[in-house]
Parts: structure tokens; sequence; C-alpha cells
């Protein structure tokens, strides 16, 4: 293996692990650790197991010279002596990788797991949104066995997988397996798919901003990135010859890192809208004050409530994007009515088809905390031209 995919090889880890850590940092400055969720554990064991496949990837051509027990003739097979280096670093290489196979495999779904775990937290309390959770993860349990059980039983006895002469045959050659590559590649795009179509359309049956929708949308649509990089993987893999088990390795590390970055970036978002809100208020010399909750220390004075950060897409329980915003599913009331100071309620914008509260369909509502802020660089006031009041901007 060239010495400068090992150097990016070991630079995609590094940036990947960097950017599985700032995940992190996000999360548990905005919920705190003991509100760390579910997909926030499984991205520490994507990182490992993606740190795994990086040095399996590395032995291929490091310890294994390329080789495996594809790529020769028949007559070549016969010719090599069994107890020969040769042989040695062939049968070697296709247990590299096979294992490197089992690894891929294993990442790639566990970081589908923890896209799908996010979007149940996204979609909670939003109509029929828990039967398409459910739907995906029985699709992801189906598809990974699947996948996983073609790689192990689709060549038998097992260690045929490793068997250089006689010819095992294409099925038992891990490094170039058409079996695998058409079983992982259909899976893999479809689940993909199917885990993009979680978000997109309630993003864009909202009321957000054309311009945030399709930020939103391109967000969440990082897995195109990741189908084309499994995509060129597999064409490359069947098309490279004697090439076959070292392009397999290195276009695995890539796939595998566009998979690690985009399954962050929501989280990643988040902390950037925070880095530039926190900045951007603390210039502004704001102070803000939560409506219905004054607290006094004794002393007649109202205690400060810093704004907090929010985001139109989230849920419950301070989880999601990581906000105090939530996606909650129940009968409009029309025309809505703005919360006083005297009741402390929270305010709620429309954030689907408003109906009547004697209507039974339901919609979707963005409930938020109210405030009042006052500022001496920028005056945001009320609206004189109607009596409600002006939100704080909702940030993505």
């Amino acid at each position: 293996m060239a010495e400068n995919f090992i150097a990016e090889a070991f630079t995609l880890l590094a940036i990947a692990l960097v950017v599985i850590a700032l995940r992190w940092v996000s999360r548990v400055m905005t919920v705190g650790f003991p509100k760390l969720a579910a997909d926030d554990y499984l991205m520490v064991i994507a990182g490992a197991l993606y740190s795994a496949e990086t040095t399996v990837a590395y032995y291929v051509g490091a310890s294994w010279k390329g080789l495996a027990n594809s790529g020769m003739t028949p007559e070549e097979r016969a010719a090599l002596d069994p107890q020969g280096e040769e042989y040695q670093l062939r049968v070697g290489g296709s247990k590299n990788q096979l294992t490197g196979w089992l690894v891929y495999t294993v990442l790639l779904w566990t970081l589908k797991a923890c896209m799908l775990i996010f979007y149940s937290r996204l979609t909670d309390g939003v109509n029929n949104m828990r039967i398409r959770i459910r739907i995906g993860a029985v699709l992801l349990v189906v598809t990974f066995l699947a996948t996983f059980l073609t790689i192990v039983l689709g060549c038998l006895p097992f260690s045929r997988h490793w068997q250089v002469n006689p010819d095992p045959g294409n099925f038992c050659q891990p490094a170039i397996s058409k079996l695998q590559v058409a079983v992982l590649i259909t899976l893999n795009i479809s689940t993909d798919f199917y885990l993009m179509s979680v978000p997109l359309p309630m993003i864009w049956k909202s009321r957000l901003a054309t311009k945030r929708k399709w930020v939103l949308s391109i967000m969440f649509s990082g897995g195109i990135l990741v189908m084309v990089a499994g995509i060129l993987r597999c064409v490359l893999i069947l098309s490279s010859g004697v090439d076959g088990p070292e392009n397999a390795g290195k276009w695995s590390i890539r796939e595998s890192f566009i998979a690690v970055v985009v399954g962050n970036l929501p989280m990643l978002y988040t902390l950037v809208q925070k880095i530039q809100h926190h900045g951007a208020t603390s210039s502004a010399d704001k102070k803000a004050y939560k409506m219905g909750s004054y607290k006094t220390d004794g002393s007649s004075k109202v205690g400060k409530k810093v704004k907090k950060f929010h985001h139109p897409l989230s849920m419950p329980n301070d989880t999601a994007m990581d906000s105090d915003e939530r996606i909650i599913v129940e009968p409009m009331q029309e025309p809505p009515q703005p919360s006083t100071a005297t009741d402390g309620g929270p305010g709620a914008f429309d954030f689907g088809h408003g109906h009547d509260r004697h209507n039974h369909d339901q919609g979707i509502r963005i409930q938020t905390d109210l405030h009042i802020e006052s500022s001496e660089s920028a005056g945001q006031a009320f609206d004189k031209g109607n009596e409600y009041h002006q939100f704080p901007h909702s940030r993505v």
C-alpha cells in the first residue's frame, strides 16, 4: 500500500475522532452528561470500529503486501508452495479482507442506528412518525443480518474464504466477492434512502423559511454522499483485478469517513450555531426575561434569564438538536392566542397546516419559551400594529 494512502487513512481517522469528540462537547454542553442518549454512546462505539477498520486496511498493504486468494490463474495457484511466503501472504491477506468486510458492515449499520435513534427523538410526538421509526428499526435489523450472514455464510465451509489452491470461486474471494458486493450495495443504498425519507417530508411540510428548509434538507441528505462513495467502492473492487484488495481497503476507509461525518452533522451544525449565537448575544449585551416566571431574591430585583438557544426541529426534554423546543402533535387553536406575562404559558409557532380545534385532524407545532428582550444596542420591541409579541428568532 502506498505511503500516501497510509497518511490519508490515519488523517481521516484523526478527523473522524475529532468530529465525534465535538459531537460530545455539543451534547454535554447542552443537555448535560446524564441526559446523553443511546446514539451518543453508539457513536463512541462507531469511533472504535472506524479505528479498527483503519488498522485492518493498513495491514492489507503493510503486512500482506496487497495479496489475497484472488487475481491468479489455476496454473499460478498450483505452482505456489503451501509453505512458501507468497502462499502465506495470500492466506493472511484473505483473512484480513474478510475481517475488513465484517468490521465495515458493523460500522455502517451502527452509524445508521445512530441516525435512526436521533430521528426518533426529532420526530417524537409527530403524527405517524412512530410507525416509520419502527419500520426503520426492523429494516435495519433485517438488512444488517442479511449483509453480515451473506459475508459469513456465502462461502462454505468457512475456511474456503482463505483457500488458495484449488480456486475456491469468486464467492469465496473476500476481496472481490460479487455476492458480497451485490448484497451490500443493494441493502446499504436502500436503508440510506429510507433514513433520508424520515426527516425530509417533515421539513418541507413545515412553515420554515425556504432558505432554512434547503439548509436542513442538505444536511439531512448527506447519505447521498455515503451512497456515492459506496457505489464507487464496489465498482472499483470489481474492476481492479489484482488491485482489488488494496482498493477495497482504500474505499472502505473513505466511505466510512464520510458516513461518520454525515452522522454527526446535525450536532456539529448545532454547535456552530450555539457559538455564533453566543457571540452575537454577548456583543449586543442583551438581557432576556422569561415571561410569567420572574424570580426575586428578596430585594425585588428580577432575576436574569439568559435567552436559550432554539432549533426549529427538536423535541421534548432538551434532546434532538439540543434545545428546549419541541415538536408536538395536538389540535390547533384558530386563531392562536399568545401567552401573557400573567399565565406564564409557552408561545407556539404553527409548524404545519392548522385546523380548528373541533377538527380531529392533528397538526404540528413548535412550542418554545416566550421571552421579552430589551437591548440597548438593538431595539427589538413589540409590534405596535398588532397584539402579538415578537418572539426570539429561532436558530437552526
